[in-house]
């Protein structure tokens, strides 16, 4: 057979004469066959005796090489009307479950095949060495055509499906805060974005701006009052490692059953403020945490027990209230108060008798005691202070309880 070329193109099955075509079309059934055999036995993904994968590449093959025959001696686009079917067989790919290389192994070991199958009968048929040559170029630019939209289609699909499951983890997320835990709708969400139900929960959120990218067994989400996280309780010791470990500190809600999960991001949030520094464990600020959970009582709480100090200028008033607060927390041992506040014993019975001056008999009343040392808790948050006992996990989260 002669070569018919009829000037330069840009598309290299053009160059392939027809004639040629009309000798590989007979073939056609065998070297679609031969195609699938190859794919099947060389890209694993493939090789599932499922006849559902066998019919999609027995269609999705015949399409392409008959297509490929109808192209040449022509200067028409290889995807003229014809790119939506391959995205979709794209796309399909990708709800499959199978990944993009094995697609694109399965395109390329499919040219090949193609390529093997075609030239053997346009040589047996007298197709010249340099129509052979042409024809393999046709093959390969072709098949490369069809991936890309192949791959178009995956991807698109790939994006949207990560929207998709974005909007779900979203939803689901809300929906749980809202304490729908039971609901029907609730159990589907979770299944489709493969985040199991626990028993119950710790909401995590960012003492900054944002979470970490990734949250251990969380499922992450942003709120309208900013990101958050859920992670089945309770807070382990891989946990607390992570707190560790992470540059950007977090505020730890407390374990609840996953109904009440709002119950914990109220927590978390409520630690976002406190002042000491690094990630926060609201099983470690159980008493900061009740005591500032309603503003108004608690400084209503403090000008009514501490009221008695308001006359006392600042800065003789504030030693005095350092001084009651190591007194109550140490059962009134004046050496241990000394070590804490670096002062001589002797300055702290100056004090606790100026203290006695201002309290009269509070002192010696257990109730009262309790009642100044929660009013001198809110004290020394509200001055921007560390609660008694408390800790910072980003300077070090403890398996043991927190001290008093």
């Amino acid at each position: 057979m002669s070569s018919a070329q009829a000037g330069p193109s840009r598309r290299p099955w053009s160059a392939v004469p027809p004639e040629v075509a009309a000798a590989l079309r007979p073939a056609l059934p065998g070297a679609i066959e031969q195609v699938i055999q190859t794919v099947t036995r060389e890209v694993p993904a493939y090789s599932v005796g499922s006849d559902r994968v066998a019919a999609t590449l027995r269609r999705g093959v015949g399409l392409a090489l008959g297509r490929l025959l109808d192209l040449m001696g022509q200067d028409d686009d290889a995807l003229a009307g014809w790119a939506p079917v391959y995205e979709r067989i794209g796309a399909g790919e990708y709800h499959s479950g199978r990944g993009l290389a094995d697609l694109l192994s399965a395109y390329q070991i499919g040219a090949r095949a193609a390529w093997q199958a075609m030239s053997r009968t346009g040589v047996a048929a007298g197709v010249s060495p340099t129509e052979v040559a042409q024809l393999a170029e046709a093959v390969f630019a072709y098949i490369d055509e069809l991936s890309s939209a192949s791959i178009s289609g995956y991807t698109r699909e790939q994006v949207a499906d990560a929207g998709r499951r974005e909007r779900a983890r979203t939803d689901l997320l809300t929906r749980l805060l809202a304490g729908e835990a039971g609901s029907d709708r609730v159990a589907a969400l979770a299944e489709e974005v493969g985040w199991p139900l626990p028993g119950t929960v710790v909401a995590i959120v960012p003492r900054g701006s944002a979470l970490p990218a990734v949250v251990p067994g969380g499922l992450v989400g942003l709120t309208r009052q900013g990101p958050l996280a859920l992670v089945g309780g309770p807070v382990t010791p891989a946990m607390r490692g992570w707190l560790q470990r992470s540059t950007e500190p977090m505020a730890v809600g407390s374990e609840v059953p996953v109904a009440e999960a709002g119950r914990s991001a109220g927590h978390a949030r409520a630690l976002r403020g406190m002042p000491q520094p690094g990630s926060l464990l609201a099983s470690e600020h159980l008493a900061a945490l009740l005591i500032t959970a309603d503003a108004a009582l608690g400084r209503a709480l403090r000008e009514q027990v501490l009221g008695p100090f308001e006359p006392v200028p600042h800065a003789r008033r504030a030693p005095l209230l350092d001084t009651l607060r190591s007194w109550l927390r140490h059962a009134g041992n004046r050496a241990e108060v000394g070590r804490e506040l670096h002062v001589h014993p002797q300055t702290v019975s100056y004090r606790m008798d100026r203290v006695r001056e201002l309290l009269g008999t509070d002192l010696e009343d257990p109730q009262r005691r309790w009642l100044l040392l929660l009013a001198l808790m809110v004290d020394q948050l509200d001055a921007g202070g560390s609660p008694p006992g408390a800790r910072s996990a980003g300077s070090g989260v403890s398996d043991r309880p927190a001290g008093p």
